[in-house]
C-alpha cells in the first residue's frame, strides 16, 4: 500500500521520506554504477547530501569513497535492506567523518539511501 499517507507515515523510514527533497543542487553518478544492474548516485540539496544506490539482478557489495562530503563529522540517518527479513529495512542514526568509506551491501532488488549532515561543531 505504498502511497496511502497512514502507510508512509507508519513507516519505520518515516524521517528519511519526510527529509528527501523533490528538488536537487546537484546529482553526481558515482563509480560502480552500471546500466541495467546497479545505479548509485550522490545528490546534494542545501548542505545535506544523500546517497542511494539500486540494485538490479544479483546481490552486491559496493564501497564508496564519500569524497563528495568534503570535511568534518556528520550526522547520518542510513535505510538499507534488512538481511534477516527482504520485506523489511533497517533504519540506522549515527556520525561519521567525511574520509570512512561507506559499504554498502545489496541483495538482489535491493537498495540502500543514506542522508549526511554536517555536524553543528563542524558547519
Amino acid at each position: 500500500m505504498v502511497g496511502i499517507p497512514r502507510s508512509l507515515l507508519d513507516n519505520p523510514a518515516v524521517d528519511m521520506i519526510k527529509s528527501t527533497p523533490s528538488v536537487w543542487d546537484e546529482t553526481v553518478v558515482l563509480p560502480g554504477s552500471d546500466i541495467g544492474e546497479l545505479a548509485a548516485m550522490a545528490r546534494r540539496h542545501g548542505r545535506d547530501r544523500f546517497v542511494a544506490v539500486v540494485s538490479g539482478a544479483g546481490a552486491r557489495a559496493l564501497s564508496i569513497a564519500p569524497t563528495f562530503l568534503g570535511t568534518g563529522r556528520h550526522t547520518t540517518l542510513i535505510v538499507r535492506d534488512d538481511p534477516d527479513n527482504p520485506a523489511a529495512v533497517r533504519v540506522e542514526r549515527g556520525d561519521r567523518r567525511a574520509h570512512e568509506p561507506l559499504t554498502v551491501e545489496l541483495r538482489e532488488g535491493g537498495g540502500f539511501v543514506a542522508r549526511f549532515t554536517p555536524a553543528e561543531a563542524d558547519s
